[in-house]
């Protein structure tokens, strides 16, 4: 198809994905350094070359249609091949051995996996073995950890502090059947809610919305078992926005501007980031971060 039209493609492709993620063209065209008209030109461009219609507008901003899930699931793709070519780097199979890693339910769920589905690919010959608790890691029992909460120091190291940013996400079958929550109160009123037992306990605000809401339908204490009902349709849940933009079928809902974010430490054994097989994982970590 040659070089021109393929990127003229690519550009409709990504313009349209990122416009269903955060379900409407102002915000998108703002938060990317373009103006509406033009946003909204190139997705109908893209509609025209399908044949079909991928969005609807409306004045609360825009939705799938059937058309447009169907052509949402393939294109998400797309940005798995950009994130792989961005992170290239040849393997270094001189890397090998097994790394004892701890951290919590909620950051296994919401922030590790993202890392290491890449980072096996990357060094597949180190063995990587998870303990997930919510007590304190123990090191001389691990290699690493991953925390929450700022470690006291004895036969630790902090090796980097990160903030985990959340914000509301809900599935594309959930929204077929209640539509996109217009602002807060609407979320509060007419829509259906998960929630996690301690994100109360973090966030006051999410407090103050989650005790003026009419419908929360259900509550757990598993990050893995939240983003199971939300992707389930059950309601809208926070989730790390990383780890929500992957999940193919769950919708960003920006447009709320219900948006949280919590510090966290990736701490290493004293010696630890002298390890070659550690400091590959802390620096793989970092570099994926980045791209968080």
């Amino acid at each position: 198809m040659g070089i021109k039209n393929n990127f003229i493609w690519a550009k409709e492709i990504l313009s349209f994905l990122e416009t269903a993620r955060n379900g409407t063209i102002n915000g998108t065209a703002e938060n990317n350094g373009m103006k509406q008209s033009n946003l909204s030109k190139t997705i109908k461009n893209l509609e025209d070359k399908l044949q079909c219609q991928l969005l609807e507008r409306n004045y609360n901003g825009v939705r799938l249609t059937e058309n447009g899930k169907e052509v949402f699931r393939v294109a998400c793709d797309i940005d798995k091949v950009i994130y792989k070519v961005k992170n290239f780097t040849a393997s270094d199979m001189n890397v090998a051995g097994k790394i004892r890693l701890w951290t919590s339910d909620g950051l296994g769920t919401g922030y590790l996996s993202s890392c290491l589905s890449s980072f096996v690919a990357k060094y597949p010959d180190i063995k990587t073995d998870i303990e997930c608790s919510l007590e304190q890691p123990n090191f001389s029992a691990v290699d690493m950890a991953v925390v929450y909460d700022e470690p006291e120091l004895d036969d630790s190291k902090i090796v980097s502090r990160y903030e985990l940013k959340f914000g509301l996400f809900a599935s594309m079958e959930y929204l077929s059947k209640y539509g996109f929550p217009h602002d807060v109160k609407d979320l509060q009123k007419n829509h259906l809610i998960c929630d996690r037992e301690n994100f109360k306990i973090v966030w006051p605000q999410w407090k103050k919305i989650i005790e003026g809401a009419d419908h929360v339908v259900a509550t757990t204490n598993s990050s893995t078992m939240l983003l199971r009902m939300t992707c389930d349709g059950i309601g809208v849940a926070l989730h790390p926005i990383a780890v929500g933009k992957k999940e193919k079928d769950l919708m960003h809902l920006s447009q709320i501007g219900v948006e949280f974010s919590h510090p966290f430490w990736i701490v290493s054994h004293k010696t630890g980031q002298e390890v070659p097989k550690i400091k590959a994982l802390i620096d793989h970590i970092r570099e994926v971060t980045l791209q968080l």
